[in-house]
């Protein structure tokens, strides 16, 4: 069977997706199979769609996962050593630290008076089997490790029985260094097995080594402004953890500090004339004190925590960590999405492109992106960086139709093919396409640049911004990027929110092949035909149809 068609079966000449779930989600999946019908009876619309459904099916697993992993389980004895070698490892670093200090006679001799009597209580708890003292440092432990187990059973016994042998030989071992004796090697095979992983392992890597391997892996594809947005990234873990933290000490605990420390800088960290030159625990020490205003939790989640995330997911992938600390780590915002940004009514939308610019008799010679980007927002839903980088060589008749193609946007599914709607034909957008080509211009709207973050549209969205607060326009979060919640807005009146094609228009995560490198493979008439349903019924634009437009 070839690849493409994997997973896809025909039911009386309708297509479906067919694929049986692993075997570690079968107790929580519904049935022996993830089926989802495809709606179709031709062969090569199911093959577009089967990577959509493979993502769906991906991301279904992840959450079937995620709901076995928190149902509480038996530990196995096996899995009990390996837990407490971790903990072995974590206690005996935090012992290491503690000693060597200078200690008076009397102290010496208090210390090791407290150290016999600690061993002497560990040797009764071993032979009584008495563990209850441990149990909550056990039950936090398992927390801490990301484990849901049961309480009870052979491995979770057995995991207290090791946590006091360790107790034991870390008490030992305490004696012995106060002793002056750091040859000391556990007698207890358990763990003179972890000492002895520990001293043959894999070279030390640093935080530092992550963070410069990282960026040697990753920095060529990233653009000016990813590259401006890890630059607090790589502030945050060198101020916090420091570059020469040990990744393998970088465990749970370590994510959630982390995480804890996001949750508290301070908005603009980087531009607050109070904070410059502050490293990040001092500047959060300041931003309290000022009451500054903390980081809204897309930001955290959007930018710090997934840059996070991805950073030592590669760590873990390179085997470098054994786990990623920081996995699944992320803020409950609070806001509903409804509530972040509104679109423009019907009759803002007619306060504003009902006066200047627009009933001056066409497009402006000065700042033409002030005329037709607002205009393109509105019909094509692009955001203001797609349009300030648009180029006339991307503006082209494909099948019959002029098109533009968006090279460039926020993420990789900004790469599509637009048919120009007919509302900005009827408006002369093609004449101003065809004036830039006959002056020699490359690019649509002459003078947009990129700001310092390789961001572009500055210049747009805040003269858009002080457009309509002239116009008396009232909203959570008006302006530019409002025009595509109302381009949104008609997709679902449309019927196409949400669709392949809807997806495809909007530039947003589409999951299908790609075709001509520009996105769903749909044809230009299909693309076409969505687009003339995008319409305002509340917005009446004629005065701005050109001469041309009107007559024909």
């Amino acid at each position: 069977m070839s690849p493409k068609r994997r997973y896809l079966q025909s039911v009386n000449g309708n297509w479906r997706y067919r694929r049986r779930w692993p075997e570690q989600v079968t107790s929580r999946a519904p049935g022996t199979f993830f089926i989802k019908h495809l709606g179709t009876s031709d062969l090569t619309e199911a093959i577009r769609q089967r990577p959509a459904v493979d993502m769906l099916f991906d991301a279904k697993v992840a959450e079937l996962k995620q709901s076995v992993d928190k149902e509480p389980r038996q530990l196995s004895e096996v899995e009990a050593i390996t837990l407490a070698g971790r903990w072995y490892v974590e206690a005996k670093a935090a012992v290491k630290a503690f000693l060597p200090r200078q200690l008076n006679p009397e102290q010496h001799d208090s210390e090791l008076m407290t150290l016999d009597l600690q061993l002497a209580e560990f040797r009764e708890q071993l032979g009584t089997g008495d563990f209850r003292d441990v149990e909550k440092p056990a039950r936090r432990f398992l927390e801490e490790q990301g484990v849901m187990a049961e309480m009870s059973g052979p491995g979770y016994r057995e995991l207290l029985t090791l946590i006091v042998r360790a107790k034991y030989e870390l008490a030992e071992m305490e004696k012995a260094w106060l002793l002056g004796d750091y040859s000391y090697q556990p007698s207890d095979q358990v763990f003179a097995d972890v000492a002895t992983r520990s001293t043959n392992a894999a070279p030390k890597r640093t935080l530092g080594d992550l963070m410069s391997s990282y960026r040697a892996d990753k920095e060529a594809g990233w653009s000016k402004s990813t590259k401006r947005a890890y630059g607090p990234i790589w502030r945050l873990l060198s101020d916090t953890l420091g570059d020469s933290h040990d990744l393998v000490d970088i465990n749970r605990p370590e994510g959630r500090a982390l995480f804890d420390t996001v949750k508290t800088l301070p908005r603009n960290l980087g531009k607050r004339k109070e904070l410059r030159g502050l490293n990040v625990p001092d500047a959060i020490k300041v931003g309290k004190e000022l009451d500054l205003p903390t980081l809204h939790p897309k930001s955290i989640n959007d930018s710090y925590m997934s840059a996070l995330n991805s950073i030592f997911k590669w760590a873990v992938k390179e085997q470098w960590m054994g786990r990623n600390p920081v996995d699944g780590l992320r803020v409950k915002d609070q806001v509903q999405a409804a509530d972040k940004r509104d679109p423009f009514t019907g009759e803002q939308l007619s306060k504003i492109f009902n006066a200047a610019p627009w009933v001056l008799g066409g497009a402006p010679k000065e700042k033409p992106i002030n005329y037709w980007g607002p205009l393109i927002a509105l019909f094509h839903g692009m955001r203001r960086g797609e349009i300030a980088m648009l180029e006339t060589a991307f503006v082209r008749e494909v099948e019959g139709r002029t098109v533009m193609l968006i090279q460039k946007g926020k993420t990789k599914n900004a790469r599509r093919m637009l048919p120009v709607h007919r509302e900005l034909i009827r408006m002369g957008f093609i004449d101003y396409i065809e004036s830039r080509r006959s002056d020699g211009g490359r690019q649509l709207f002459e003078g947009e640049t990129e700001n310092g973050s390789g961001q572009w549209g500055d210049s747009l969205t805040d003269w858009f911004s002080r457009l309509i607060r002239e116009r008396g326009a009232i909203g959570n979060l008006l302006g530019m990027h409002a025009l595509r919640h109302n381009f949104q807005d008609r997709l679902r009146e449309a019927g196409l929110h949400g669709t392949a094609v809807g997806q495809e228009l909007a530039g947003r995560s589409k999951g299908g092949d790609t075709s001509n490198n520009y996105g769903s493979g749909f044809s230009t008439e299909k693309l076409a035909g969505a687009m003339e349903k995008i319409f305002y019924p509340d917005l009446d634009l004629s005065q701005l149809y050109s001469e041309v437009s009107a007559a024909s």
